[in-house]
């Protein structure tokens, strides 16, 4: 569950990315499109998403069972970040609702 949440939001974040560069282009000439804050804003998500792909293994019940407690602290937060990053995408057809942290 932790690798499907992790794969959706790095194809959703190439999507969006992506996106923004095709309305730029788009753009008539001389007509300057200005998205100073879209593109920080994917590459922060993707940081939190990439930094949740080093440790997503830790973040099980059972990995409170012996394993190190910062680092499972650490896995356990980065996961509720990332799923609670994902209710961006909640419309699409794929977000799984086993995703959504408030549940």
């Amino acid at each position: 569950m932790n690798r499907e949440v992790i794969a959706f939001l790095r194809r959703k974040l190439e999507q969006d990315e992506h996106d923004v560069v095709a309305l730029q282009a788009l753009a008539p000439p001389g007509v300057r499109v200005t998205l100073t804050s879209t593109m920080p804003m994917i590459d922060m998500v993707r940081s939190v998403v990439d930094r949740y792909a080093e440790v997503e293994h830790l973040d099980t019940p059972d990995a409170a069972n012996g394993g190190d407690a910062f680092e499972v602290g650490r896995a356990v937060g980065l996961g509720t970040a990332v799923r609670s990053l994902a209710l961006i995408y909640r419309a699409d057809l794929y977000f799984g609702d086993r995703w959504n942290p408030n549940d």
